[in-house]
Order: structure tokens, then C-alpha cells, then sequence
């Protein structure tokens, strides 16, 4: 082919005029599309190579492309009648031939074959052309057949001894094909039936028969005697099909479009040990094409819809014939060990796939596969390089233990590679890996994949691209990850697709402290990412010395992008710490750093795991109430009236036999010295408060104090923390925090002079707790191994008592109900309505706590429509409305508001609605 050579001598000019990694990545592309023709599982080249070209039509659905996008395909299961009330857009041919060409290789050339042209002579929808296949011995029987036959479709075609008859059928001029063998005799409607399922957008992508079987083993026992085999029709259904199903091998009938059957270039059937048809083309289209075997439907009471009449009154004699071929076939055996996969694999469960390069990944790695092998919920599947690359499926088996490891072991089979490539090389190598994993993951079709990422390694390239090609998740982690990921097994499947989504950001707060602010960095740069990009901002104030401000412009960060800010105004730590992020959408995520932290090298790895964990879970709707996680050990707590308390959670759990000693808890407090914070709640903070700045500025005796009951953050002034308080009180917000042995934490805080400490240096020591450096530990000190189920976390409130969620949501709503006329009560002091989104902050005089505009000038009258222009729209659930009804994802529906003024029993807080207000409700103390 002369634009193959063209391409590869481009391919070549371009390595040695480019010696950059972007034209090497080209090349590998580039040779990862011709590699489809030349490297296949078998190692042996193609010498008939066809390139399906993508269908120009808008309207068509099938792509016969092997590198086609992989897509979730659910199990198709429909009665004949339902098949009926698809939509298809088939139509005929102006001539009303169907452009169908048949292809009968008979059993015999006398009555058998005249009763099948006869079938398909009789069907109502008249197909193009008819074709007899013969030998040369055979010839004039054939001839004889064509003559009697009497219409000018019916022919003969000759095919060679050495070659499978099927073949044939790549000539056909025709859209679709439908071959026969075995004496079939299809009924007058089942042509047309065929032909109209191909024009749905159910079934325009399926090889369609109306006998097949499901072959329900493992690659463990593909050789066992007793095989689970399902057959369709049954045995003891008198030819009755009730259903489509997906199978994984068709008999007799196959019905589907010619552009498919060129995929048969890819791996010709003489390189297969001459497979019967039965094995090799639903196999080779649905492994190469994507193309699923499916049995149709027949109606029961019409032998015209059925694919074979004979089977009304005589079972089907293929599902033993099946069944002596899957055990005797080597060609079976082969192809299951390098990824052909079965239906039942793919239905079963949601799997994973995991590829190792080497005996060294394996022996790393094999802890982890073995424990993903335990989940009742996901199948795991294993692909390993091949012999020539030093890991074979024997060499990797030897590796797992005989008990409790149960995976499937594909060989990909890929060649020698020499110690010291050459470039060009290389691109051929790693197009060999991505041609061959991508058919791996196109036949079993996983979830999530995972592979090691090490550098300059041709493996990896290639993974990269099949990865990108088949837009499945991939965890992609560097071998010195792996001690460190050790809990990737507790995760769900729905977290481990996840993996990615999160994006952490580090926000680093700092003023003048360049030493303390040189440890932090030093700290976050020897932590372990995981192969994460996670970005770092330095946020400085306007006092900002210039040893700090040129200490972040020269720090170099290799983990991900840096940003540096320097207001020119001074702001406070307030102002600092709350303008230092804004999420731009909820999977943005936080750690917020005052210089005179410093933390773990484990700090990430834990922060990484919460958020999988609870934010990623198929019940993630539960832990709608935590905003976050602490990296930090309460030490002490600062609520209490009588000030600073020594807190110690062994002294709680050890009381309560229902919680384990080192479970990590919830508590309603937030950390300053090191946590991650959630999007949707750090938005929330802004709005919360933008709105009490305000209320404070612009009416000085604070219309809106909230004083939250015998808590000591009332005295407080000038504080972000004091208003996070406010907020997460009234909503019942928690934070996870760490409980480990010896207050053992991800970060600590050195308690160096600043804007909240003067005189206490002292005391700095008595903060100071010992950094995580030990996964294990992590693990270990964990209940179970692992972080506890939502439901088993101990609940805390703003004191460190133990309370339930419950508790604290009832005490918020106490407070709110004090300051927020949004909460709506008939004449029985029952809520009725409450506006959600601007409840904590809801107007008692200002309309302008909805509007963050320009504040109406201050009166003592109320304005009638101060409530009705306030914006309300739909929060989380609420624990104690356990009546409220819920959509079918489990979120709660807010209820219908009611008109203001419209009952005349409406009533706010046991007093007449704003609108009917003299004057404004005082505020009890001052901020």
C-alpha cells in the first residue's frame, strides 16, 4: 500500500528532525493505526488489509471502525411484539428488493437446498441476490439447483477447499448479508423482520440469528467437562425464542451488514486454527467491532417470524455440537486467555482490569489484585505483557496464592522488545501495546482501569493511548504509590471510576513569616501525590515583606500549576483566609494552609481517601452534612464558656463499647491548622458571610446577631472561624477529624506569632502533635483496616459531647427559628414552609440580603415585599422532616411555598409577618 509507506517514511523524517517527546507521541499514534493491519494477539501479519471507511450518513448508526468510541451497552431483552414497536427507518429499494444477499452453503445440492432458495424466494421482502456456494466437486449439482431454481438472483459461487465458504460473502455488493448452513429454513417474514431490527438504533450495531448460546464458564475452567451452556431456543420450548438475548456464539443463521465482515481482515481465519463459523465470527465482530450475536425473538403463533421453521417439531441438535467444539476447540482456549471475553463476563459484574509489564509490577501489585478479587461486587481481570517481555499467564499464576485469588489472566502476547530501542522502535512497540489493550478492553468492556506509570517505558505510551481512545477511567499510579494506596480495595467501584474527578487544591495563607512559610513548602513538596496534578497558590497580604514575596516567586512546585496573590490593600486574616478560594464547581476541592502549619508526607493520601470514600459512593447523599476533613488532632477545645478545655477522644470511646477506639469521628467544629474544604459548603460560607459583613456595616447594632447558646466564639470578633461556627450550628454541619494514637495527624501547627497569637509562644508545644509518616500505621490504627462506614461515625457537637445528627440539626433549627421570619407556622405552631437557600440570613427588615447590590439606607419601617423578594431554592434533605417526600434518587422535594398573606392562621415565630410589623425585632447584643 503506497500510502502506508508513505506515512511511515513520514514517520521516520519526523524522528530525526524532531527529537522532542510531542513527535515521538505522534509517531506512536500514528503507528498505533497502522498497527491494526500487522500486529494482531497472533504476532503474524495480514497480507489483506482493509481500513473500513467511517459511513458519511448522518442518520447511521453503525460504525464498522475497530478504534469505534466504547460505549455502555445495556442487555437487550424484547418480546417479538415489542421488537415491533421499535422504531426503525427501513425502507425498500426502488426496485422493492431488500439489499440482502444470501449465501446458502447446503448440506446437500437435492431437496434440503431447493427447500431453503425455495424459503428465501417466498419471504416478503424479496433480498438482491441468492448465492450457492460449491466446491469443484460439486459444481454441477450446484448448476442443477441454480437451473431448477428459475430466477436470475440465484448463482453459484465456487470457493477453493482451503478456504472458508463464508468468505464469499465479502464480495456481496449488498448492505447486509444473511448465511445459511445446516439446512435452515426460515419463514416468509423473517427477512424482513431482520432487516428492520438492523434499521434500530437497538440493534443497527448486532450480528442478529435465531440460534446461539450462552457459555456461563470462566477462563479458570474453560477445559472442564461440566459446562454451563444455554441455548437458544431450549430444548423444551418447541422452537420459542421469547426474548432477545445477547449470546455469545450464533448457529445456522447469521444476519448483519457487509462492511462488518471486513473486520475479518484483521485476524483471517487461517491464522485462527480454521475455528468453525460459529466461533469465529460472532467472536472475531463483537472482540474487534464491538459488535454483539444476539438470538431474535420469534412469535410463537406465526412460523413465518421464525428463523427455522424445522425447530417447531425438531430440537436443535447445535447446542451439543456447541458444546463438543468449546471443549475440543484450542482456539477457544486461546482467545479467552487473551481477552475474548464471554457474555455472562461481561453482565456479571462491573470489573476492572488491571495490566502489568513486568515481574516486578506483578510482585507489587498482586496484594492489591488479590484483595479487589474479595468484592462481591467486581470482577477482576488481569493482562500481562507476554512471555517476550519476561511476564507471561503461567509465570504471573505462579505469583498468587492457591486460595482467595480469583482473576482473570489474559496474554496479550506482545513481542521482544530489544534493551535499547531506537525511536522509531519505540512508536512501533507502544503501538503494539495500544492496538492490543485497546481489543482487551474493547471485549471486556471494565469500568475502571489501573496500570504503573514508569518512565521512558514503552508500556505505559501505549496504555496511554488505548486509554485515551476508549475514555475509560484509568488510575495510573508510579510504583512508589502503591505502599501508599494499600486502601484502593475498600473503595466502591462507583469511587475507584472516580478517581480523577476530584482536583485539590493547596492554598497557602502567609504575611511576613518567610521561614515559617519556607517549612511549610519544604513539607507539602516531600508529600506524596499519587501521580495527582494538584496546583499550589500562594495568597499574600498587602504587608507582605519582600524576602516572602520573592521566596514564592522563586519556589519551584512539579506537582501541578502555581499561582501567586498579593493584595494591595491590607485585608486581615479574615478576609485572607475566606477570599483565598472560590470552587468553580463541586468537584474543586481545598486544603487551607496558615504558614506556621507544616504537614505529613501522608497528608494527601489521607485527604485523597475521605474524599473517595464519602464523596464518591453509590450513598453519597448521606454525607451531604460534612464539609469537610481535618488534617489536625483536636488537642483542645475553645467553645466553652470557661475557656480553652483539654479534649481527648479515648476518654469519650473508651465509654462507649458501640465505637471502636481509633475510629476517626464527626465533629462541629472547623480546623484552622490543616483541613480540606467541600465546594458547596465553602460557596455557602461566602454568601453567609457576604450577608453578615453587611448586616454589621450598615446596621450597627446588628440586625442579625446570631448568638449561638453557652459558646464562647460569641465573644469572638474580627474571626472567619466565629461565622463558619454560625453557620455550620444552624445547618448541623461536621467535619471528619483523625484519631489516631498519640493525636498522631497529617499536619500541625508551630503557634508562631500572628494575628491571633501575641503572648502565647510558650505555649506552642502544648499544640504541636507527631506527623503520620507510616501507611501501615494509617491502616492499621484504623477500625478494620479501613474508614468506617458513615452510620458507625461518632457524632460530636460544637463542645466535643457526643450528640447524633439529629441533635444537632434540631438545635440549628432552635436558633434559626429565633432569627429567620422564613419559617412559616399556621395557627398550631406547626411549620408549614421554610425557604431554604437564604434562611440562615432571611431578612427581618432588608430586602438586600438576596441581592449582594448596593444596601437600601437604613429604616425602622419593614418593606411588605421584604420577604416576598427574597430567593428560595432547594437544599439538602432534613433528617427530622421524615415525612417529606422524596424523587426517586432519594433527594427531598422542597415543599410548595405558600402565598404570603394568603391563610389567614399564617403566623412567623408566634408573631404577625413582616409586612405587618411597626418595627424592627432589636438585636440582643452587638457583634
Amino acid at each position: 500500500m503506497n500510502w502506508s509507506n508513505s506515512i511511515r517514511h513520514l514517520a521516520a523524517r519526523m524522528i530525526r528532525t524532531l527529537s522532542s517527546r510531542l513527535a515521538l507521541g505522534l509517531v506512536i499514534i500514528v503507528i498505533a493505526l497502522l498497527s491494526f493491519s500487522s500486529v494482531l494477539f497472533s504476532g503474524t501479519p495480514s497480507n489483506d488489509v482493509y481500513y473500513p471507511d467511517l459511513l458519511s450518513s448522518s442518520d447511521q448508526i453503525y460504525n464498522p471502525d475497530p478504534l469505534a468510541e466504547l460505549e455502555p451497552r445495556k442487555p437487550l431483552r424484547h418480546s417479538y411484539q415489542e421488537l415491533y414497536r421499535l422504531q426503525s427507518k427501513f425502507m425498500l429499494d426502488e426496485d422493492g428488493r431488500a439489499p440482502v444477499t444470501v449465501i446458502i452453503h447446503p448440506e446437500d445440492y437435492g431437496t434440503g437446498l431447493a427447500g431453503q432458495i425455495k424459503a428465501m424466494l417466498a419471504q416478503t421482502d424479496q433480498p438482491q441476490a441468492i448465492w450457492i456456494t460449491t466446491t469443484e466437486e460439486t459444481v454441477s449439482e450446484a448448476q442443477e439447483a441454480v437451473r431448477l431454481a428459475m430466477d436470475e438472483r440465484v448463482s453459484m459461487r465456487i470457493v477453493d477447499k482451503q478456504d472458508p465458504w463464508f468468505h464469499v460473502a465479502r464480495q456481496a455488493s449488498s448492505e447486509f448479508f444473511l448465511l445459511m448452513e445446516n439446512g435452515v429454513l426460515p419463514g416468509s417474514h423473517y427477512l424482513g423482520t431482520v432487516l428492520r431490527l438492523a434499521h434500530t438504533p437497538e440493534y443497527a450495531r448486532s450480528l442478529l440469528g435465531s440460534h446461539g448460546a450462552v457459555l456461563t464458564t470462566t477462563p479458570e475452567n474453560v477445559l472442564d467437562s461440566d459446562l454451563d451452556i444455554k441455548c437458544l431456543p431450549q430444548s423444551d420450548s418447541h422452537g420459542q425464542v421469547r426474548a432477545t438475548e445477547t449470546v455469545d456464539v450464533l448457529s445456522d443463521i447469521w444476519f448483519g451488514r457487509t462492511e462488518a465482515l471486513e473486520l475479518m481482515s484483521l485476524e483471517p481465519w487461517s491464522t485462527t486454527g480454521k475455528a468453525p463459523l460459529s466461533i469465529y465470527l460472532s467472536t472475531l465482530l463483537r472482540y474487534y467491532g464491538a459488535i454483539q450475536s444476539i438470538v431474535v425473538a420469534n412469535d410463537p403463533r406465526n412460523l413465518a417470524t421464525w428463523g427455522d421453521t424445522r425447530t417447531k417439531d425438531e430440537p436443535p441438535t447445535f447446542c451439543s455440537k456447541v458444546q463438543k467444539l468449546y471443549k475440543e476447540s484450542s482456539t477457544w482456549q486461546s482467545w479467552i486467555e487473551r481477552g475474548r471475553a464471554l457474555v455472562s463476563q461481561h453482565e456479571r459484574l462491573s470489573s476492572l482490569v488491571v495490566f502489568l509489564s513486568s515481574m516486578d509490577e506483578a510482585i507489587l501489585v498482586k496484594d492489591l489484585i488479590c484483595r479487589w478479587s474479595l468484592s462481591p461486587d467486581l470482577s477482576v481481570h488481569v493482562a500481562v505483557a507476554g512471555t517476550h517481555r519476561g511476564l507471561g499467564r503461567k509465570d504471573f499464576a505462579r505469583l498468587l496464592p492457591s486460595e482467595g485469588c480469583h482473576v482473570g489472566v489474559y496474554d496479550l502476547k506482545l513481542s521482544y522488545a530489544p534493551r535499547n530501542p531506537t525511536d522509531l522502535e519505540s512508536a512501533r512497540l507502544a503501538a503494539e501495546v495500544s492496538v492490543n489493550a485497546f481489543h482487551l478492553i474493547n471485549s471486556l468492556r471494565p469500568k475502571v482501569l489501573f496500570y504503573l506509570q514508569e518512565p521512558s517505558s514503552v508500556f505505559s505510551d501505549g496504555l496511554e493511548i488505548a486509554k485515551t481512545r476508549s475514555k475509560i477511567p484509568a488510575i495510573v499510579l508510579k510504583p512508589e504509590d502503591i505502599e501508599h494506596v494499600r486502601w484502593l480495595p475498600d473503595l466502591s467501584i462507583k469511587a475507584l471510576e472516580n478517581w480523577n474527578t476530584p482536583q485539590v487544591k493547596l492554598v497557602v495563607i502567609t504575611n511576613n513569616r518567610p521561614g515559617s512559610c519556607i517549612r511549610l513548602l519544604r513539607s507539602l513538596t516531600h508529600a506524596h501525590y499519587l501521580n495527582d496534578q494538584v496546583s499550589l497558590t500562594l495568597n499574600m497580604d498587602a504587608e507582605a515583606d519582600r524576602v516572602t514575596i520573592q521566596m514564592a516567586g522563586s519556589f519551584q512546585w512539579s506537582f501541578g500549576e502555581k499561582f501567586m496573590r498579593h493584595r494591595v490593600r491590607r485585608g486581615g486574616l479574615m478576609l485572607a483566609v475566606v477570599e483565598a478560594w472560590y470552587p468553580q464547581g463541586n468537584h474543586e476541592y481545598a486544603v487551607l494552609l496558615e504558614d506556621d502549619v507544616e504537614v505529613s508526607p501522608l497528608f494527601y493520601t489521607w485527604i485523597k481517601y475521605n474524599i473517595l470514600r464519602y464523596r464518591y459512593s453509590p450513598d453519597s447523599h448521606l454525607y451531604q452534612r460534612m464539609f469537610g476533613v481535618s488534617m489536625y488532632s483536636q488537642k483542645f477545645v475553645e467553645t466553652h464558656l470557661a475557656g480553652r478545655a483539654p479534649f481527648n477522644p479515648e476518654d469519650i470511646f473508651i465509654e462507649t463499647p458501640e465505637y471502636e477506639l481509633r475510629t476517626p469521628f464527626l465533629l462541629q467544629l472547623p480546623c484552622s491548622w490543616g483541613a480540606v474544604y467541600f465546594p458547596e459548603h465553602w460557596r455557602e460560607f461566602h454568601e453567609y458571610v457576604a450577608d453578615r459583613l453587611l448586616d454589621i456595616e450598615w446596621n450597627k447594632t446588628s440586625l442579625q446577631s446570631v448568638q449561638i447558646p453557652n459558646s464562647r466564639t460569641n465573644r469572638w470578633s474580627n474571626s472567619w472561624k466565629k461565622l463558619f461556627i454560625e453557620m455550620i450550628y444552624m445547618r448541623g454541619y461536621v467535619m471528619l477529624y483523625p484519631n489516631f494514637f498519640n493525636f498522631t495527624s497529617f499536619s500541625t501547627n508551630h503557634l508562631e506569632w500572628g494575628t491571633h497569637t501575641k503572648q502565647q509562644r510558650n505555649s506552642a508545644g502544648t499544640f504541636l502533635v507527631p506527623l503520620m509518616t507510616d501507611s501501615e500505621r494509617l491502616l492499621d490504627d484504623l477500625p478494620n483496616r479501613r474508614l468506617p462506614d458513615w452510620d458507625s461515625l461518632p457524632v460530636l457537637d460544637l463542645w466535643a459531647n457526643l450528640a447524633t445528627s439529629a441533635e444537632l440539626i434540631k438545635r440549628g433549627r432552635a436558633l434559626q427559628e429565633q432569627l429567620n421570619p422564613c419559617l412559616l407556622r399556621n395557627s398550631r405552631n406547626e411549620v408549614i414552609w421554610e425557604g431554604q437557600e437564604k434562611d440562615l440570613k432571611c431578612a427581618k427588615t432588608q430586602p438586600y440580603y438576596s441581592t449582594h447590590t448596593t444596601p437600601l439606607p437604613k429604616t425602622t419601617a419593614t418593606p411588605a415585599s421584604a420577604i416576598e423578594s427574597i430567593s428560595i431554592s432547594a437544599m439538602s434533605a432534613d433528617p427530622l422532616n421524615a415525612g417529606s417526600p422524596t424523587t426517586p434518587d432519594g433527594s427531598y422535594v422542597t415543599p410548595v411555598p405558600t402565598p404570603v398573606g394568603t391563610p389567614i392562621d399564617i403566623v412567623a415565630n408566634g408573631v404577625p409577618l413582616p409586612s405587618n410589623r411597626r418595627s424592627a425585632v432589636p438585636s440582643p447584643t452587638a457583634v
